[in-house]
């Protein structure tokens, strides 16, 4: 018998480490090859993990919760068959493979997801978007990140392994904490963090750079190295608050997952843009007459959303300010020259946001197609990492389950510019110009923006720019 000790496989996108969800198996237990070990979650799928050989978990190297680093040792078997090279390279493929969209899976279930979407719209039948989100709180997930090299100092059965650190010297820190480290040239492992369960949080590689400066500068005033570095270098980490509540009456459950990441996103957004809303109105006549029209015509259920996610490509062109980041590390504003629209989607395990890419390119159907795509994998967490990267501009749907909402405030996807919400088509009573009263159907859009590069005026005129198309869509579809 051999001991083999298996190493969590790559999954792709350039992700570093996975939590660990669910173990399928216990020490002891006897399995066979490609059964499943455990369950992992990257930053948008839940992976399963197959065994790469026969044999019997001898050791399980990681709890449930734990952030497994790619290469990390993470179960040893005992086995009289271990994988060759070739064989470990078939297990990462398989693992990524669960990671991305099943494509054959997907065509099977395509006419049962269409039909459930299609009547999940058809009850909210007034509403702009039905796969977008109810909550204006958008965030986008991190890019993946590229792995740092490390050498190990150990061999284990005459082959070398590759591994970030122990399972007892393993540093707990986000992945965007991990990045920062490497960005100013921090040995995470140096810094003792003050985060839950000794996670390294950014605010303690901020507070070890301040004190290196201070050093290097002969002394001074700690409270004053410490504010000028956190003027230069802003940071949405905080000191932990504890909540003290009697666990009779009160329940915990780990801030963790998609939704960890989520609440450090929107931290980030929040603390880094200043950011202003403004509130729009527009006539919906002629908007809700084109929906019409084009879902009579078409296979695909045409909801407002695609037409809307289509009709801000013409104003962003116009005003390309809007459709730009700030880049913090040189204070510049990059504009791009390309529309990767963002629509967000409500899942149950929080908020996700695909992006519709090279939007100016595609048609309205295709639009609404890919929308439903990419809803549905959000939703069921095979939606590839790819997918949900790179927007340039966002739009979130403020009217979804619910009727009485009238005003929301969405929150920016850092690092982009700007995000429009989306209200409810409702009927009003408006006064025409010769002075009737007529019953029309009416839109409410707000439009959050990053004011160090977007004036109130900009602003209100991007906005008039789409609601002129909105308005009529002759003039909209002569845009397009």
């Amino acid at each position: 018998m051999t001991r083999y000790e298996f190493d969590l496989p790559d999954p792709g996108e350039g992700l570093t480490e996975a939590e660990l969800v669910e173990w399928h198996v216990a020490e002891g237990d006897d399995i066979e090859e490609h059964d499943v070990l455990c369950e992992v979650e990257t930053d948008k799928a839940v992976t399963d993990i197959p065994s790469p050989c026969p044999g019997t978990i001898e050791e399980r190297r990681a709890e449930v919760g734990d952030a497994v680093q790619v290469g990390e040792v993470l179960v040893v078997i005992e086995t009289d068959a271990p994988p060759s090279g070739e064989a470990e390279a078939e297990v990462a493929e398989e693992a990524t493979e669960e990671a991305d969209t099943d494509e054959e899976t997907a065509e099977d279930e395509d006419a049962a997801k269409e039909a459930e979407t299609e009547d999940t719209e058809q009850e909210a039948e007034a509403q702009p978007e039905e796969p977008a989100a109810e909550q204006e709180e958008v965030v986008q997930e991190s890019e993946a990140e590229p792995q740092a090299e490390q050498e190990a100092d150990t061999e284990t059965e005459g082959r070398e392994t590759q591994s970030p650190a122990t399972a007892d010297e393993r540093v707990f820190a986000a992945p965007r904490t991990r990045a920062y480290a490497r960005e100013q040239g921090i040995d995470l492992s140096t810094i003792d963090g003050s985060g839950p369960n000794g996670r390294v949080l950014r605010e303690d590689i901020d507070a070890h750079l301040s004190s290196q400066t201070e050093r290097e500068v002969g002394g001074g005033s700690t409270a004053a190295g410490e504010a000028a570095y956190a003027i230069e270098h802003p940071t949405t980490e905080i000191e932990p608050v504890a909540i003290d509540e009697d666990e009779e009456r009160s329940e915990r459950r780990d801030l963790s997952g998609l939704r960890g990441r989520i609440a450090e996103n929107m931290s980030r957004s929040a603390a880094v843009i200043p950011q202003l809303t403004s509130g729009f109105h527009a006539d919906a006549t002629d908007l809700v007459d084109l929906k019409k029209r084009l879902d009579e015509k078409h296979d695909v259920h045409i909801t407002y959303t695609p037409i809307l996610l289509k009709a801000v490509v013409p104003a962003l062109k116009e005003f390309p300010v809007v459709n730009a980041s700030v880049d913090d590390t040189t204070d510049e504003i990059v504009e791009k020259h390309y529309y990767n629209v963002g629509f967000a989607t409500h899942t149950e395990d929080g908020l996700m946001v695909p992006v519709i890419k090279n939007i100016d390119s595609k048609s309205i159907v295709k639009v609404a197609r890919e929308m439903t795509d990419l809803a549905e994998q959000a939703r069921d967490r095979s939606i590839n990492v790819s997918d949900m990267q790179d927007g340039t501009f966002t739009v979130t749907n403020l009217a979804s389950f619910g009727e009485h909402r009238t005003f929301g405030t969405p929150i920016i996807n850092h690092p982009e510019a700007a995000i429009m919400g989306i209200g409810r088509v409702r009927t009003e009573p408006v006064a025409t110009e010769d002075g009737e009263v007529e019953v029309r159907p009416q839109i409410d859009l707000s439009l959050s923006y990053d004011h160090r590069i977007i004036d109130g005026a900009t602003a209100n005129q991007f906005m008039e720019y789409l609601i002129e198309g909105i308005e009529d869509t002759d003039i909209l579809l002569a845009r397009l």
